[in-house]
């Protein structure tokens, strides 16, 4: 009989036929046992809720799609566990995850929460530019601070009484109802730790369209509204000097092509603006090179371009054609 603290996981699901097997079976051989993991169908139409059923887990049902803030907390209530952890349907986490988070709760009470990273190996069928992305978002949270002022639910996991404490995930800020329940677990007193070893693997196929549409809609146009409500600062995990020095250069650099048609010195800015972008990114390029080829380092000179246009236009579009609220 395991003398650890409850634990639950609930991982919710919405149309994840083709990852929800995998996603649990990497779960089990994380350490987790079948009764300690919750699968939240979220209103899918597919066969996600049979294929959880029959790898022996818990399932919760949605008729209808709550979206997945709701869906997690449809999930955390649905439980008795004093440790919460969320896990993507999409996400394959690595052996050893139960043990270490447990260890972490137990040596650590001054924390309320720990978020983990995707790992550097997002898998080798995917396209170029959904490589480039997973092991972007991998060098975020390996570059980030320890010291997080936010949270993760990709692979992360909460006290239960500090989520209850908080209030849950607010489907207002949904595509980052989670960093903005770190920043209230945070300013009620509670440490989180973005630990860099506690690894996933990332399977999500994306598409340049989509991840332009992510990175506008999903992520900088609800972050800009966070950062407006005087919430975060400009240095927490997406917002580092890097990027947003890279955006306006990249977002110059064709007007400056254009201009360089009929004036010919415009050719020498556009030089230098390409030459900033590419001087200010170097690290995440090498890095790029070292871990998947320079193949793929050089294709994402051009995708990390279009990544820093998209919330670049995100951050526009708040500041400039949104009428400034109070701070939620």
């Amino acid at each position: 009989m395991r003398s650890d603290p409850p634990i639950a996981v609930v991982v919710p699901a919405h149309q994840a036929e083709g990852e929800i097997g995998d996603c649990i079976a990497a779960i089990l051989a994380s350490g987790f046992t079948r009764e300690e993991i919750l699968v939240v169908d979220d209103g899918s139409r597919d066969r996600t809720g049979e294929i959880a059923r029959g790898a022996g887990v818990r399932v919760l049902r949605n008729d209808t799609a709550l979206r997945p803030a709701r869906a997690r907390n449809a999930g955390v209530a649905a439980t008795a566990s004093d440790i919460v952890v969320f896990v993507d349907a999409d996400v394959l986490i690595a052996p050893g995850a139960r043990n270490r988070i447990v260890r972490f709760f137990a040596d650590h009470p001054d924390h309320v929460a720990i978020f983990g990273s995707y790992d550097a190996a997002p898998p080798a069928r995917q396209r170029a530019v959904s490589r480039y992305r997973n092991i972007l978002h991998h060098w975020v949270h390996q570059t980030s601070r320890p010291e997080a002022a936010t949270f993760w639910t990709g692979f992360g996991a909460v006290r239960r009484a500090g989520f209850d404490a908080a209030g849950g995930l607010d489907p207002d800020w949904e595509d980052i109802e989670d960093v903005e329940l770190g920043l209230r677990m945070r300013a009620a007193g509670g440490r989180i730790l973005l630990d860099r070893d506690l690894l996933a693997t990332h399977l999500k196929d994306w598409t340049i369209r989509g991840m332009m549409r992510t990175d506008r809609r999903g992520r900088a146009v609800p972050w800009t509204r966070l950062l407006r409500s005087g919430r975060t600062g400009t240095g927490d995990l997406n917002l580092t000097g890097p990027r947003r020095f890279s955006a306006p250069l990249v977002a110059l650099l064709p007007f400056a092509l254009l201009a360089g048609i009929v004036w010919t010195p415009a050719l020498w800015i556009a030089l230098a603006l390409f030459a900033g972008y590419l001087a200010l990114n170097a690290r995440l390029f090498a890095y790029l090179a070292r871990v998947a080829g320079p193949g793929l380092a050089l294709r994402s000179v051009a995708y990390h371009a279009l990544h820093l246009v998209a919330a670049l236009a995100g951050y526009v579009q708040v500041r400039l054609f949104e009428r400034s609220g109070p701070a939620r």
